[in-house]
């Protein structure tokens, strides 16, 4: 396959579909982001993984997702497709794909694929093994294809964490080690709801209020915020760290239900760790939020750029945005952030 031959190889791959689709032993059925997925696949362990992390939403009525998770010979392969240039160059095919009807992401040093048809909402994760994964997948499983299905003019994944009481809230953005994660964990295991830690599905309509939805139930966080939160009182919660230096569990394994079906979002705030006894919230500008959202958003998921720059720049000019400056106190911090959501003016 190359940059040249991208539609017929596609075409060739997606002819095998239904055959493998029907003849794969596991199947999932979740609904992230409120649209009906259905995923089979040969591989076992890959079912167990998308129970774990992927959330389970009222269906909105959107339309319906089919992923087949497949090793080769599904497809009647005798390997994973060979990339025949001298360099996979992600950009120059997310163009020559832009207006076509497929979507594609590529990892060429460990032979894995993902291919999606957005006219008849179906995808392939094609790996050469089972242990063929990109590192972040554990956490967020078939992120590519919910993008790719799920985003709309005005509705995209976005890369941040959501704290919220009584149904409305705040994203919560920033590089890591800003304190995003413990912040999230903070309100959560303090009684505030969450749709999610670290990659949400954002509505952000011209005259309509912003919504933020769940697509994964996976939370992080270092071994001080393990210490600090007290986790380790939760058995289910790994002892192991993943590739991050990081303790990765889901919000159940923490006893927790407080992942809600959708947020009304009224502000943006930038988790800062700071130093005094109380957290403190300074209005910062619209720039300042849009830098801190949109980097990570676009760089970190493939395909439809513009679209996620497009749902950052409407946030940012949507919604007041402000520094979070956090105290070292968990309970503090969600009682401050309680107070701020309620304290919006919505």
């Amino acid at each position: 396959m190359n940059t040249g031959d991208l539609i017929s190889s596609l075409d060739d791959l997606f002819a095998g579909f239904d055959t493998a689709f029907a003849a794969a032993d596991a199947q999932i059925q979740l609904s992230p982001g409120g649209a009906r997925l259905t995923c089979r696949t040969a591989f076992a362990r890959y079912a167990e993984t998308l129970d774990h992390a992927l959330a389970d939403s009222i269906g909105r009525n959107r339309a319906d997702c089919q992923v087949l998770v497949a090793f080769p010979e599904s497809l009647g392969l005798t390997g994973v497709p060979a990339w025949n240039e001298p360099y996979y160059r992600e950009r120059a095919v997310e163009t020559a794909l832009a207006k076509t009807r497929y979507r594609l992401n590529h990892m060429l040093e460990i032979g894995f694929w993902q291919l999606y048809d957005r006219q008849t909402g179906r995808g392939i994760q094609l790996m050469r093994d089972a242990e063929s994964l990109p590192l972040w997948d554990s956490g967020s499983p078939l992120r590519n294809f919910l993008h790719w299905h799920l985003n709309a003019a005005d509705r995209s994944l976005v890369h941040a964490g959501s704290l919220g009481i009584g149904g409305h809230g705040v994203l919560l953005s920033g590089a890591g080690g800003s304190g995003k994660s413990g912040t999230v964990l903070a309100g959560v295991l303090h009684g505030l709801e969450t749709v999610g830690d670290d990659y949400l599905l954002v509505t952000a309509p011209t005259t309509a209020p912003v919504l933020a939805e769940p697509l994964f139930r996976t939370l992080k966080t270092d071994p001080v915020g393990y210490a600090r939160l007290g986790l380790a009182r939760f058995s289910a919660i790994p002892r192991t760290l993943n590739w991050q230096g990081k303790h990765q569990f889901a919000l159940a394994d923490i006893g927790a239900e407080a992942r809600a079906e959708g947020l009304e979002i009224h502000a943006i705030c930038l988790p800062e760790v700071g130093g005094g006894a109380v957290t403190r919230f300074e209005e910062v500008s619209a720039k300042q939020a849009f830098l801190a959202m949109a980097p990570s958003s676009v760089s970190q998921i493939p395909g439809d750029r513009d679209i996620s720059f497009s749902v950052a720049a409407a946030l940012a000019r949507k919604l007041p945005a402000f520094r979070m400056r956090l105290s070292p106190d968990p309970a503090e911090i969600a009682y401050s952030v309680a107070c701020f959501i309620e304290g919006l003016g919505r």
